[in-house]
């Protein structure tokens, strides 16, 4: 008797609660979307003295979740890979069509912040442009 008290006793108490479940919404973020879109460039350039501008345009890789491509980058019709985090971007060092490239930047609010090099490699002798531009979502 004691052993089926032990049994049932629990399931009576159990019986008179009442078990709410609630599961939040799953929402996907992806901090790629605060860098999407075209872009107005003001670039200065520390190697001339010379300011520039241009626009270019930031898409979402189609092969990595954290990657963007810079279309139009340094004003010259190249295609630059970068990665994000956060607010944050990283330009890994490629080769592109004649140039090599690295950088950071950062986001805030609907300004890019962008420090970088880029290296004209066709260029006699080798012309490495080091550069600091500023560009805003339109």
């Amino acid at each position: 008797m004691k052993k089926l008290l032990r049994v049932v006793l629990p399931l009576f108490l159990l019986a008179g609660c009442d078990i709410y479940i609630y599961q939040e919404p799953y929402v996907a973020y992806d901090d790629r979307d605060l860098f999407v879109g075209r872009y107005q460039v003001e670039e200065y350039s520390q190697t001339t003295g010379r300011y520039f501008s241009y626009t270019f345009v930031v898409s979402k890789s189609c092969c990595d979740p954290t990657g963007i491509v810079i279309t139009n980058f340094y004003g010259a019709g190249l295609a630059v890979y970068a990665t994000v985090a956060g607010t944050k971007l990283s330009i890994p060092w490629q080769r592109i069509e004649g140039y090599e490239t690295e950088g950071t930047g950062r986001m805030t609010a609907d300004r890019l912040t962008l420090t970088y090099f880029v290296r004209d490699l066709y260029a006699r002798p080798v012309v490495t442009d080091f550069v600091d531009a500023e560009a805003w979502l339109y």
